[in-house]
Formats: structure tokens, sequence, C-alpha cells
């Protein structure tokens, strides 16, 4: 196996003679050599980075092999770790090799079974050092593809999940409406440790306060009336994955209580039992507004906020992130031309310069819903204000833009005129048919869309 990146063989043993000659045997093979008297020394190069073999005598003062294996292990334990041992030592070695340790060599150790068993250990370090990288990029790969765009403050955003992705940590997801929480949130379920769990999703302001807490907590059979027959809540259905509470601000403080206990005993009765239910879930709620905003105008209690905020995403909106805006368009559109089995439409130089001028203020909901709109031929409603005209804009379009856009609108309306006539349009303008349909080309008209008549 071709070795891309420098490996390490990090060599510790209290013995200095053996130390030197066991570190000139892998020198002269060509091996790169860290060499420690004492075991506590090599500690801090110990790293789940580290692209290398541990080679480690067992008996050592201060901090023997053992407990070197074990904070390795527990470092990393794709590590491999040579333990070397005494004439006669099985006793250690089978402890060794029960913690965890890649293989055992006896004292003296023959340089023909060191060279051999190292070459071992850096293939496997090396092949576990690749499928780490790999997977990493495979996450970074998804996460881009739910995560669209290219602006820093997307980026940043891609960070902070994937940073926040493999802990087990309760978090507050903060955003405008349409943002995106609960993209992130799936993002943070599916990529994360947890994505063979279930994922449960609830819409807190859609629940009437009378049913929250079945809803959330489940019931028994005839826990009251009209409970014909065991109802799982929504904690126990998300036991083992994620629960995503959104709108987490529309539930009621006296409920918010009870999540609280929740979230601190990790486990529930259902209403009409006496069974404690454990529970092991990640909660991810998602809010609209700023925290201290919302706890000052008592939608959140405060305890509830210090316990969900230990760590927390913040989503730029769409107008804070304008460059992304087309690229986002365009996804949108290819989605809803797969979908809706039609072509996208190109994008003429004032719909691009109105995606970028406008706020949008339902955010990637509102551009998602305007490509479908764009694409199966309906007009774009915008949900603020309408944009200015097609003539106060070409004014801030760069020359050729502005140039096409007036012949393209130029052309429409003598198409318009003519009812679609190609013939009787071209002549109107003074130009060839044939130019007149490159233009149209160009421009993707159909003259069919222009005639009235049919």
């Amino acid at each position: 196996m071709n070795r891309t990146l420098k490996q390490q063989i990090m060599l510790i043993d209290d013995d200095q003679d053996l130390l030197e000659e066991i570190a000139d045997t892998l020198e002269l093979a060509g091996h790169r050599v860290m060499s420690f008297e004492r075991a506590d020394l090599a500690l801090p190069h110990i790293t789940s980075q580290f692209n290398g073999v541990i080679v480690c005598d067992i008996r050592m003062p201060k901090m023997n092999g053992l407990e070197l294996l074990d904070h390795a292990i527990n470092l990393d334990p794709e590590l491999p770790v040579i333990m070397i041992t005494g004439h006669g030592q099985v006793a250690e070695a089978t402890m060794a090799m029960k913690a965890g340790a890649y293989d055992f060599l006896e004292k003296p150790v023959a340089p023909e079974r060191l060279l051999a068993t190292l070459s071992r250990a850096l293939e496997k370090r090396q092949l576990a050092q690749e499928v780490r990288a790999l997977k990493g990029r495979v996450g970074e790969d998804q996460l881009s593809a739910r995560l669209i765009g290219n602006a820093k403050s997307t980026q940043q955003l891609r960070e902070q999940v994937a940073t926040l992705t493999p802990l087990n940590v309760d978090l507050i997801v903060r955003g405008e409406t349409g943002s995106g929480k609960d993209v992130i949130a799936r993002a943070l379920h599916d990529l994360g440790p947890r994505g063979q769990g279930p994922f449960v999703a609830v819409n807190c302001a859609a629940l009437p306060e009378t049913l929250v807490d079945s809803a959330f907590f489940g019931h028994e059979k005839g826990a009251f009336t009209g409970a014909d027959q065991v109802h799982v809540g929504y904690f126990e259905a998300a036991n083992g994955g994620t629960l995503f509470l959104d709108e987490l601000e529309s539930m009621s403080l006296n409920f918010q209580v009870r999540l609280l206990r929740v979230l601190e005993n990790r486990e529930i009765t259902r209403l009409g039992g006496s069974k404690n239910i454990k529970l092991d879930m990640r909660v991810v709620a998602a809010v609209k507004g700023e925290l201290d905003q919302l706890v000052k105008a008592e939608k959140l209690r405060a305890d509830l906020v210090y316990r969900l905020n230990i760590a927390s995403i913040d989503i730029p909106p769409l107008r804070a992130r304008k460059s992304d805006v087309e690229l986002l368009f365009m996804h949108f559109c290819e989605r809803a031309a797969s979908l809706h089995q039609r072509e996208v439409p190109q994008l003429s130089a004032p719909l691009r310069h109105n995606l970028t001028r406008y706020d949008w203020p339902g955010n990637v909901r509102e551009l998602k819903n305007a490509a479908e709109r764009f694409v199966i031929g309906l007009p774009l409603q915008w949900s603020k204000e309408p944009l200015q005209n097609q003539g106060a804009e070409l004014g801030d379009l760069p020359l050729d833009d502005a140039v096409g856009a007036f012949e393209k609108s130029y052309i429409e309306q003598a198409l318009t005129h003519h009812r679609g006539n190609v013939t009787q349009t071209a002549e109107a303008l003074g130009v060839p048919r044939k130019k007149l349909y490159l233009r149209m080309k160009k421009y993707n008209l159909d003259k069919a869309h222009f005639d009235t008549n049919g």
C-alpha cells in the first residue's frame, strides 16, 4: 500500500539502550521514529490524528504500558499499539491483548519480527485514516448538498453544523420563518450518530393545549375517557433518535416546566401509568426571534433556555446572503422541473436582477415557491412589495444585460402585437425572419405563447 502521508512510529521504553537499539533498527529500515523514555512524556503526542503506530514496553515506572494503552485506545480505538513484554510475561501480554493491543513482542525483540509486525500495523493504520478521511469528505458533501451556497455566512453555518453534528448535546436553532430550521435539524440527525434512529418533528404551534400532555407523554389504555388503547407519545417515539421541537416559543410556560423536567431526568411516565420509561434522545428546539426577547416577553422560560442552549445555531436570513439566491433558485428550479417533468426556463437578465434585489421576507421557503411557479409558467408573486418596473432597473444592470433585457422586451411586445406571427413581426422590426428566429431562440421565446387565436 502506498503511504501518501508520512507515518511515524512512537517508541516508548525506559531501557535507554534497548530504546536506542530499536530506534536504530527502525530508522535503518526507513521509518520515522519518535522516542520517549517515559510514557507520560508521550501522552501529548498521542491524538486521533496521529498517523502511525505505538510500540511500548509494559513495565515502566510512573506510568506503565497498560495505562498508556488504555489512554490510547480510549482516545482512538483504531490506533495500533504494540506491546513489548519480558521473557515469560504471558499474563501481562494476555492482559494487553484483551485491553486492545494490536500485538505483543517478547524480549529480546527480533528485528525481523519487529519490522514485519510494524508493516502490518502501519498498513492497518493507513487504511483506517483513509477511510476516516473519506467518511469526512462524504459528510461534507452531504452537508453541502443540504445547505447550499457559497456566501461566507453559509460556509460558516455548514462549519457550525459539522462541528455540532457528532455531539450528543441538546441545542437551539434560531432563525426567521422559512429560513430552514427544519433542514438544519434534519442534517444534525441524519449525518450524526443517531442517524439510524427515529426523527420526530413536532410543530408545537399546531398542538391544542388540551392535547399537549397526551401528545408528548403518551397514555395508557383507560387513562381518560376515549383512551381506548395505549398511545406512545413524542418523547417515547423519539427514543434512540432526535426530537425536533419547531416553534418552541408557542408552547405554554406550564408545559415548558414539564419539558425541562424531562430534559433533566431523561425519563417519563405515560398518563395513567406508573412505569418510568428511560429516554435516550437528542432534543433540537427551533425558535423565531432573539432568545432574551422571547424570555422577556414570557414566551420562553429562562431556565429552559439555559438547559437547551448548551449549543446554538443562528441561521442567517436570505437577505444577508444575496450571493446564494440565484444558486438556490436554480437548485429549486431543477427539483421542480423534475417533479413536474418540465424543462427549466432560461433566466432573463431582469429576473436574475430581481432575485438578488428582493429582500425575501419568507426566506428560503418563499424562494422555493417562487422557483416552482417559474418552472410551471406562473408569474412570480412577491410577498412583501412589488419590485420596481423593469425600465427603472435597467440603469443598475451591466450594459450587455441591459441591452439584452431591452431587446427581449421589444421582441415580446412586437410578437404580442402581431399575435405570434413571425413574418409580420420580422417585417415590423425590419430584420430577416432567420435573424428573428435566432433571437427568439436566444431568449427562449415561443411564438405559440403569443398566438391569442389558439
